[in-house]
């Protein structure tokens, strides 16, 4: 039985993975660096110290990640002011319908606190949730399991009650590990069968979520 809910933010909750391309490649553009999607794609839901490794390991131990960082996230925090933040297909149905259910729901999300407070605030959804996990609050980053099970814990759920929604790669490798269900829906990043295997399941929007729960509840 499902008794709580944790939802990864960016490419699950919000159309946010493209904004996210667009930006790191402007940031490129300024900086004269090159961003491949290989690059991006390398780092997709990890925290912003993983990202902080993978760019010094990229462009050497000197580069200036923290201005690069900062840079992207003036861009994002401009953009969503202006235009707001695109939900998913499904979102608001699916956070209705476990409110309705007293069904507990959680956000790990591995951008960092300031970011997400804000984006889960303009996009009018912050009040849905009991707990709230930044991904500058756990030692380890997605692929480990920390911010699921630190997610359930401030739920007060058992991970094996909780069901975990995720996007990426990082973000269904560290589901998968934390124990309990973890679903997998679709977004940017092409998920590796050999990832997948051993997921409870691939549903195509949030929207199917609530069938699925309704089956096995």
């Amino acid at each position: 039985m499902v008794r709580g809910v944790i939802f990864d933010m960016d490419g699950l909750m919000f159309d946010t993975e493209r904004l996210a391309t667009v930006l790191w490649n402007q940031v490129g553009d300024e900086l004269k660096i090159d961003m491949t999607e290989e690059f991006l794609d390398s780092f997709r839901g990890q925290n912003p110290a993983a990202i902080r490794n993978a760019f010094l390991q990229r462009f050497g131990q000197e580069f200036d990640f923290d201005g690069c960082m900062g840079r992207k996230d003036e861009l994002q925090h401009r953009y969503i002011e202006e235009k707001g933040v695109p939900l998913k297909e499904g979102l608001p149905e699916l956070l209705e319908y476990l409110k309705g259910q007293d069904i507990r729901m959680a956000v790990a999300t591995s951008t960092q606190q300031s970011l997400a407070e804000k984006m889960l605030k303009i996009a009018g959804v912050y009040e849905y949730f009991d707990a709230v996990a930044y991904g500058n609050k756990v030692k380890r980053s997605k692929p480990f399991p920390d911010i699921f099970q630190k997610a359930a814990e401030d739920l007060g759920v058992p991970m094996r009650e909780c069901l975990v929604l995720e996007d990426s790669i990082s973000g269904v490798q560290a589901g998968k590990a934390a124990g309990g269900y973890i679903i997998h829906i679709p977004d940017v990043v092409v998920v590796p069968e050999e990832v997948k295997d051993g997921i409870t399941a691939e549903l195509g929007s949030l929207r199917d979520v609530i069938d699925w729960i309704e089956r096995g509840n």
